[in-house]
């Protein structure tokens, strides 16, 4: 995977699914981040710097949301995911976890 040079403040587009927080009270909607794992089972996350590129990777009905490099490597960092690809060109399938941010 490379990555392009980016600093933390550029706007990047990743993947995600919106998590409603049900009938339950006291629960907040949430943003689940989509992962892949890499050959080595790794799991890391993603962005791209495009809507270009983001539909010619995952597709016209992928989800995604706009979020700073720096907040969304943050946000993977706590969840336990170390890396995040930027405008992976060819991926492995879904993971079955993501990256939820509340």
């Amino acid at each position: 995977m490379t990555t392009p040079l980016l600093d933390d403040e550029q706007i990047v587009l990743a993947p995600a699914h919106p998590q409603p927080a049900g009938e339950h009270e006291g629960m907040e909607d949430s943003i689940a981040f989509e992962t892949r794992r890499s050959a080595t089972g790794e799991p890391y996350g993603l962005a791209f710097t495009s809507a270009e590129a983001l539909v010619s990777c995952l597709g016209p009905d992928q989800p995604w949301v706009a979020v700073p490099l720096g907040v969304l490597r943050n946000l993977f960092g706590h969840a336990g995911v170390p890396t995040v690809a930027v405008d992976p060109h060819a991926l492995p399938p879904r993971t079955e976890g993501h990256a939820e941010h509340g």
